[in-house]
């Protein structure tokens, strides 16, 4: 006699939910709330697990005057096509899964890619001194941006950004009408080159391989203090970036040398380096080139 085949579709609902959770891909939950009408009722956003990790999808960098934008999953190599008219003609950085925009006018807003729900920041002339250190293009003035929480899951969150050209730290929290500055005693430092929101705290990491920690719990004025400082290394390697990472529950800095050199092509001439003196100034410029 031929043994009844299982029907998956009437599955206990708190058994799916369950199974649901488990599922820490999006594309995988998609396709599990398409297996049928059961399975489609418990695949809601509510019970989608946030708290698994997973692979990030990566935003690629906007075609010209488009108004979608493409995310590649490292996952498994798919593109997917979002329409973010919010987003376009404007340089996005991101953070806990928002999008931190900033458009050619200096306007800063929080957007977030899917739900399309956008929270106006002050604008960028409202930093210390903004005259005296804006940049050129108005885009770039904020280099990186990170977030303490999720504006999805809190209002009690702050946006710490580095600006003005990499030299200084801002922060903004809801309800705030300008960004302020972070102070700080006694440290010298060079440009800051990343930050990142860990354990309750903001770290960043300059050019000259100086840790920083600022306590956020301060809600008046959160300062700066040095925390540790990254060996140095032979004059020849000079770092071209800095990079601070949290993984499994340990905090990285990744030094990266040579970002910026270039071997010489077999195809190519060689030009000399060619001695400049410069006026007014002790020492000499080297220019290069080829060809």
């Amino acid at each position: 006699m031929a043994q009844k085949m299982a029907d998956w579709s009437e599955l206990p609902l708190d058994l799916l939910v369950s199974i649901g959770r488990c599922l820490n891909l999006i594309e995988d939950y998609l396709n599990f709330g398409c297996v049928c009408k059961s399975w489609h009722s418990v695949a809601t956003k509510a019970n989608f697990n946030n708290d698994l990790c997973r692979a990030p999808w990566l935003m690629l960098a906007e075609e010209e005057d488009n108004e979608v934008r493409k995310f590649f999953s490292l996952y498994n190599g798919m593109i997917l096509n979002k329409r973010i008219p919010k987003a376009s003609r404007k340089r996005c950085l991101e953070s806990m899964g928002w999008l931190i925009t900033v458009g050619e006018e200096g306007e800063i807003s929080l957007l977030h890619p899917f739900s399309g729900v956008q929270i106006e920041l002050p604008h960028q002339n409202t930093t210390v001194e903004y005259n005296e250190h804006q940049t050129g293009a108005l885009t770039c003035f904020i280099g990186k941006a990170v977030l303490s929480a999720s504006p999805s899951h809190t209002s009690d969150y702050l946006l710490m950004v580095i600006d003005g050209g990499s030299r200084f730290l801002s922060f903004w929290r809801p309800g705030d009408i300008r960004w302020t500055r972070v102070t700080w005693e006694g440290i010298n430092y060079s440009s800051f080159a990343d930050l990142i929101y860990f354990n309750g705290q903001i770290y960043a990491v300059d050019y000259s391989g100086n840790l920083l920690v600022c306590n956020v719990a301060d809600v008046v004025s959160p300062k700066l203090t040095k925390c540790h400082t990254i060996p140095s290394q032979p004059h020849e390697h000079i770092p071209e970036h800095l990079y601070i990472l949290e993984s499994l529950g340990s905090l990285f800095v990744v030094v990266r040398y040579g970002v910026h050199i270039r071997l010489a092509q077999d195809d190519c001439d060689m030009i000399p380096l060619t001695l400049v003196p410069r006026p007014y100034h002790v020492g000499v410029k080297l220019t290069y080139g080829t060809r």
